[in-house]
């Protein structure tokens, strides 16, 4: 599983290899500034990817890697699950990050702290 994380004035989404492997990326880092909303979404998984480039898809099963859907590019790492995070980001090189997490709730209170502590 992949995991979101705040260091000093970056989101950070470290990918374990399998994951790296599947959507054909690593570790990814992004300025809290570019972060425009985050919140949990038990429903995200259910939502059209679009087209896949690159990374993996198995219908009902797992997404990983970047999608292209209504001129949105999106990275997604989720299993089935429904304890899913979705990080809306501006000026960067996704729009989105939709994201499955162990603990989603406690995920999105430390973004939005950090987040408060920058203005």
């Amino acid at each position: 599983m992949a995991q979101l994380d705040v260091e000093g004035d970056l989101l950070v989404v470290r990918l374990g290899i399998i994951d790296a492997m599947l959507s054909m990326r690593s570790t990814m880092r992004f300025p809290l500034t570019s972060v425009k909303n985050v919140y949990v979404d038990p429903v995200a998984g259910e939502e059209p990817k679009g087209f896949k480039a690159p990374g993996t898809a198995i219908p009902g099963t797992l997404t990983k890697g970047t999608f292209h859907f209504d001129g949105v590019k999106t990275f997604w790492n989720i299993w089935r699950g429904t304890l899913v995070v979705v990080v809306e980001l501006s000026n960067e090189k996704f729009d989105r990050l939709v994201i499955e997490q162990a603990n989603p709730e406690a995920i999105v209170q430390k973004i939005s702290e950090a987040l408060e502590a920058l203005s």
